[in-house]
């Protein structure tokens, strides 16, 4: 939030447009935080509030999400792959992983009792695979052809960012340490915390990276990128938060249509 409120002040937000996915990604870098606390804080108030709570949780990440692939095309592309067929659909299909993985993440809720080693997978499934098409364009420049006005300071964060968020996705996996000494870390220490803590750690870098690249960047990108135009992004953003508010509120109505027990057991 202090980055982006000091983004803001120092942005000419009317008519800086070569800012404006900036803006964007840090925006829904503030919601999903914010979100994700709130549905850990108020989840306690019943079983229906509990999951609800959490479907909007899982709307707020996928709306990071497309902020990061809003962002990512703005900056982050390589140079190879700037004004492809892939640049170009990029967005248009990180909004349609939104949409999918909401609806995907909201029904897992569903199986936790009767098929938690599905409904786990298909968790991990609806956040892994839009991370992995959002972070395509990292892969390519890492990888693959970085690019010369892509070889920068950035790449270090981009590669501590994959890192942090590899041992995210571990931790929440594998349910280290509490598996090793069951009881010793209920309160303090567990790998859902820890969780938390390495995608806080993630996002900073991830907006480190962005915005070494949207400043070292900008006299290539400028010349040689086509940039989002405010209906684009506006559109992407409205159509993420329609569909996905739709996910959550045909999901919510279905609680109330399941007998009690069959949603009572607790995620871990």
């Amino acid at each position: 939030m202090w980055r982006f409120v000091g983004t803001l002040r120092v942005t000419d937000v009317l008519n800086d447009s070569y800012s404006w996915p900036l803006l964007v990604y840090m925006g829904a870098s503030c919601v999903y935080p914010l979100a994700s606390s709130c549905a850990h804080t108020f989840s306690s108030m019943s079983r229906n509030a509990r999951h609800i709570c959490y479907f909007l949780d899982y709307g707020a990440v996928n709306l990071f999400s497309l902020g990061s692939a809003i962002a990512y095309s703005a900056y982050v592309f390589p140079d190879a792959l700037v004004n492809t067929v892939f640049h170009d659909y990029y967005v248009a299909l990180a909004v349609l992983n939104t949409i999918i993985s909401t609806g995907l993440s909201c029904y897992s809720r569903f199986l936790e009792v009767q098929k938690p080693r599905l409904c786990k997978m298909l968790r991990v499934l609806a956040f892994a695979y839009p991370y992995t098409w959002d972070s395509l364009p990292i892969f390519s420049r890492l990888f693959l052809f970085p690019g010369e006005s892509a070889q920068n300071e950035a790449t270090l964060y981009h590669q501590k960012h994959m890192a942090v968020t590899l041992l995210a996705s571990f931790l929440y996996s594998a349910h280290l340490p509490e598996r090793l000494a069951p009881g010793r870390f209920d309160y303090i220490g567990h790998s859902h915390q820890l969780f938390h803590v390495c995608v806080i750690l993630a996002t900073h870098m991830q907006m480190e990276a962005i915005l070494l690249d949207k400043t070292l960047r900008r006299e290539w990108l400028l010349a040689h990128s086509r940039p989002l135009l405010f209906s684009q992004i506006a559109g992407a953003i409205l159509l993420c938060l329609i569909f996905s508010l739709s996910n959550i509120i045909y999901f919510s109505a279905a609680l109330y249509r399941i007998p009690e027990p069959e949603l009572h057991k607790k995620e871990t």
